[in-house]
């Protein structure tokens, strides 16, 4: 795989290690409120809305505790990202712009992603409105993917565009369509050496290096305008296993935790590795460590992790998915089985595009977290809903 960096250490703290005992998490959730942030209407094309992300802002001012939200959608119309907006902690919310940009003959349709800057970088102030996504070309053209980021200086009324991170590889015949090997998944993140991380799925190294879907990184230093090399992560020469949908959160004491599916393995897990370098996640083809409770539950793909100080010294990760539809709660590291914690947004995990990809974040100065998920309304649509829980410690 020509210029591209490999890792050549292994940190796994959790590696190897079986569950052998049950570890309560130290956090009941306790719903207080929701809300729906869209509803698709007649002409919306099936699914609806899926894959939410939302942020709440904390360098911007006065605008402090405003929430942003943003989502795949299925319109007729003219494709965009949609940016919706709360200032009363997600009990309402608004439309206020979009990002709707044509590059190369993609257009913004999936799997958008937000992040507010909380530094300067390169020309860009802190409190900078960053969206990655993936811009998308038609069949009839030969079906193209590209990851691009914008930016807005104006609290997501109105971005720029800043870049494009990676696109699609070698052309190929797949499902009965001329396609190019596609990128997926955008996952933004700023990291302790002052550089923008951008996390994503790549499938541009199945027919050369057997990796049917691997996870990478590329780093910036002036905000995102340019980028490294991409350096492989999670990856596996086996022509089968599909790592995807990479999400981090940050730890304490400067470690960082991944959550990531595994396609094409039963179920499609989910699995976590923890690691002290974001940009260093040891050895590419470790498995991981499964996201699983005592009684065998899991998770079935599309995760989401959180980290709260809440539940003990470690304070608990929270790790949403599809599948059972529940939160899964860990107080102690990674360490031992997970516990469900009910779940603040009922799913009907028969329909496929249920749950799909969720989003989780804390609000109300860290005492609440808003879990935003696309709801099942229809046979064939999801909305998208948010709904904010109290965090009560039991230790």
């Amino acid at each position: 795989m020509k210029d591209i960096l490999m890792h050549d250490t292994l940190y796994q703290e959790n590696g190897g290690f079986r569950p052998t005992e049950e570890q309560p998490s130290g956090v009941l959730l306790k719903k207080r409120y929701g809300s729906v942030i869209y509803a698709p209407d007649a002409d919306t094309r099936r699914p609806g809305a899926m894959y939410p992300r939302c942020i709440e802002l904390h360098h911007n001012g006065e605008k402090n505790g405003t929430l942003l939200a943003t989502f795949e959608y299925y319109t007729t119309k003219e494709a965009e990202y949609p940016i919706y907006e709360s200032t009363d902690e997600g009990h309402s919310w608004q439309k206020i712009g979009g990002v709707n940009f044509k590059i190369d003959g993609g257009e913004c349709r999936f799997q958008p992603h937000l992040y507010e800057l909380t530094e300067q970088q390169g020309d860009l102030p802190e409190g900078t409105i960053l969206l990655a996504g993936n811009l998308i070309g038609s069949f009839e053209t030969g079906f193209t993917t590209a990851l691009h980021l914008f930016a807005s200086r104006d609290g997501g009324r109105s971005f720029e565009h800043l870049s494009k991170i990676v696109s699609c590889g070698e052309l190929v015949e797949r499902h009965g369509h001329r396609m190019y090997r596609p990128v997926w998944e955008p996952f933004l993140m700023e990291g302790p050496d002052h550089r923008l991380y951008c996390f994503y799925s790549d499938e541009r190294f199945l027919g050369s290096d057997h990796y049917n879907q691997l996870l990478a990184h590329k780093c910036s230093a002036d905000g995102g305008r340019t980028w490294t090399e991409m350096k492989i992560d999670v990856a596996f020469a086996d022509d089968t296993l599909r790592p995807g949908m990479p999400i981090i959160a940050a730890l304490p004491d400067g470690k960082f935790v991944m959550v990531y599916e595994m396609v094409n393995e039963d179920r499609i897990p989910v699995y976590f590795r923890i690691s002290d370098d974001l940009d260093d996640w040891g050895s590419s083809d470790f498995m991981g460590n499964r996201v699983v409770a005592r009684d065998g539950s899991d998770l079935t793909g599309t995760p989401y992790v959180l980290w709260i100080p809440q539940g003990g010294p470690e304070g608990t990760i929270l790790v949403t998915g599809r599948g059972f539809g529940s939160i899964f709660a860990n107080s102690h590291g990674g360490k031992g089985y997970w516990e469900r914690l009910e779940t603040l947004i009922p799913l009907d995990n028969n329909r496929d595009f249920a749950g799909y990809s969720q989003c989780l974040l804390t609000v109300a100065g860290g005492k609440r977290i808003l879990s935003v998920v696309p709801r099942d309304i229809l046979p064939d649509k999801a909305l998208i809903e948010a709904a904010a829980a109290d965090i009560y410690e039991l230790v």
